[in-house]
């Protein structure tokens, strides 16, 4: 056999090897903070509506964690945003408790942190029973699940009593910076700025994903079935389908909660931690390994970020 043809296999089996390899991807989409994490209750309408058409037209098994506080106008349940719930619920989507106010947790004691969670499901519990559902998942404000190792374990079992299981995440990302310039713009009417802060975002999104793959194959031998934290802000409702159609390009399939958190990998130790970090992470601190930091926002997006917040 000549070295051309040797070299040709070669190239084959090797394309084909990373081919199968990236086969078999599997991914559940969650959002935090609905209704919504910016804007007013006409903002709010139409991030739902926009996630939920994407959504449902896409047949993806999402969930969302609410923070009640918001469903709230003048003192009282806001029934036109009590329906943006519902509608989740319509289209066969589920519905997760992420505290009432989204308190941060490392300032608020047990007590009061117990309390948060218990407010945060008396809107969406009737909601969910209502449906013969349950409700079923919690995920921790600022992905941060306490200031000590002892309130992380406090707070773990009242969860468990109370019938929670808690929802991690895999593939963490910094789009909120990118949503919050993204709503600066939008107030501003600046059309242009918005286009290129979703073209850089869905820029920054692919090397969170290539880096978070990367990373599960290096510490876990394999890809588990990922979580994905979303908001529902405007900036995912303007650019859901071209993520979807990324994940899609990288061979993912969309799963449900459920579904991935019947990985082994979940039954992984974790660790306390006093920095939102993916759940990757906290099981590579636990064998005390050191995770390397996630791909950075870019510059250009940086320096905006800080301008609007200035």
């Amino acid at each position: 056999m000549n070295i051309g043809k040797i070299t040709f296999i070669c190239a084959l089996l090797l394309s084909t090897s990373q081919f199968v390899y990236g086969q078999g991807r599997a991914i559940s989409v969650t959002f935090d903070d609905l209704p919504g994490t910016h804007g007013d209750t006409e903002q709010f309408i139409y991030v739902n509506k926009k996630l939920l058409t994407t959504l449902y037209s896409e047949d993806i098994p999402a969930i969302g964690f609410v923070n009640e506080s918001k469903l709230y106008r003048q003192g009282k349940p806001d029934t036109q945003l009590v329906s943006l719930l519902s509608d989740w619920l319509d289209v066969g989507l589920e519905l997760g408790n992420h505290t009432y106010s989204h308190v941060f947790i490392n300032q608020t004691p047990l007590e009061a942190y117990k309390e948060e969670i218990r407010k945060g499901e008396l809107i969406i519990r009737p909601l969910i029973e209502k449906e013969g559902e349950s409700l079923r998942y919690f995920r921790h404000t600022q992905l941060r699940t306490g200031p000590t190792e002892e309130y992380r374990q406090n707070l773990n079992r009242f969860l468990k009593e109370e019938g929670y299981t808690v929802a991690p995440v895999t593939i963490d990302n910094d789009e909120y910076i990118y949503a919050f310039c993204y709503n600066k713009a939008h107030e501003q009417e600046d059309q242009a700025k918005k286009e290129w802060i979703r073209k850089d975002y869905l820029r920054y999104m692919e090397g969170i994903f290539a880096y978070y793959e990367h990373l599960s194959k290096e510490f876990l031998g394999y890809e588990p079935k990922q979580i994905l934290l979303l908001h529902a802000n405007l900036l995912n409702a303007d650019t859901l389908p071209q993520l979807v159609q990324m994940l899609r390009s990288r061979n993912y399939s969309f799963v449900s909660l459920e579904n991935a958190l019947a990985d082994d990998a979940y039954d992984l130790p974790v660790v306390q931690s006093d920095r939102g970090l993916s759940w990757i992470h906290r099981w590579m601190i636990a064998k005390d390994l050191n995770p390397p930091e996630q791909p950075e926002v870019s510059q250009r997006i940086g320096k905006l970020f800080e301008e609007y917040r200035g």
